[in-house]
């Protein structure tokens, strides 16, 4: 199980200022699905846009979708996609379509260590207390900024809401 010590969430006037509500087109995506640690979605990362570097433009979205809270499934069990977004001639059979809509989207900055004390306020403080719910359609991030030296990140976490 992954350690959830000694957290400190976010009040919900913290967590409300990182967020924005907006909707999305669908769109398409090259994707890879993993099973295991979260800890080594950076490995895999690398792995990935090595694989599809034909592919990444500027333009290009890098998106990941994770599927279990660490804290209640085996830290080695976890279930996450890899995805870029796809270019309109990409015939491989790889790709699927994430479905727009409303979005309640935190703009997380900080390191990694931080992120699950960020998911943890989004679903057990600002989400409880807004006037949103979560639908059936499952959440993803889209990475904006990433400093591989000191782990400083820029993600925006996508929620669905209703």
């Amino acid at each position: 199980m992954f350690c959830v010590a000694n957290i400190s969430l976010e009040s919900f006037e913290e967590c409300n200022k990182k967020i924005s509500i907006n909707t999305l087109e669908d769109c398409r995506v090259i994707y890879e699905r993993y099973k295991g640690s979260y800890r080594d979605l950076s490995t895999h990362w690398c792995n990935f846009q090595e694989k599809y570097q034909q592919y990444i433009a500027n333009e290009t979205l890098l998106i990941e979708r994770t599927y279990d809270d660490p804290s209640i499934t085996h830290i080695d069990e976890c279930l996450y996609d890899l995805c870029i977004t796809a270019p309109q001639d990409y015939a491989l059979e790889n790709t699927y379509t994430l479905i727009g809509g409303k979005f309640a989207v935190y703009h997380f900055k900080g390191t990694v260590d931080q992120i699950y004390t960020a998911y943890q306020s989004i679903f057990n403080v600002w989400l409880p207390k807004s006037s949103f719910e979560i639908d059936d359609r499952y959440g993803f991030d889209i990475y904006r900024r990433i400093d591989c030296n000191t782990m400083y990140m820029e993600i925006d976490f996508f929620i669905p809401i209703q």
